[in-house]
């Protein structure tokens, strides 16, 4: 009898580290367009060159107070409390991104408006 071979489903790494998932966070971070790489996240945190690289790669794997501290004040939206133990969520929905979301939808009702005008004054002409 033939078997066929069963996929498995690709499993996400555990996070068992704060640096570990602060590399998460940066990522989220760059997808969401609030800094462009692992790099200008540390020059935003005002961290060391390489800070998440070296201690990520060392096996250190935890923040210290201070750099925590420099983390959350460049970027509000990271919750701590996941940062730290990896319980919850990782980000805070910010009064910021609601503003961005309702900016977004104000101006794709926007452009839609415009479109509208543009068909009534074609067939006004007529």
């Amino acid at each position: 009898m033939f078997k066929i071979p069963v996929m498995k489903k690709a499993q996400e790494p555990t996070l068992s580290t704060p640096i570990q998932r602060l590399r998460k966070f940066v990522q989220w971070a760059q997808l969401h367009g609030y800094c462009k790489s692992e790099f200008d996240f540390e020059r935003q945190c005002s961290l060391s060159p390489k800070y998440i690289s070296n201690n990520y790669h060392t096996g250190k794997g935890n923040i210290g107070t201070e750099m925590l501290s420099r983390i959350t004040d460049a970027f509000p939206q990271l919750n701590l409390t996941w940062l730290c133990t990896g319980k919850g969520g990782m980000t805070f929905h910010t009064d910021e991104s609601i503003n961005e979301d309702y900016k977004q939808a104000y101006e794709g009702a926007m452009l839609q408006v415009e479109a509208l005008n543009r068909l009534l004054k074609k067939l006004d002409a007529r």
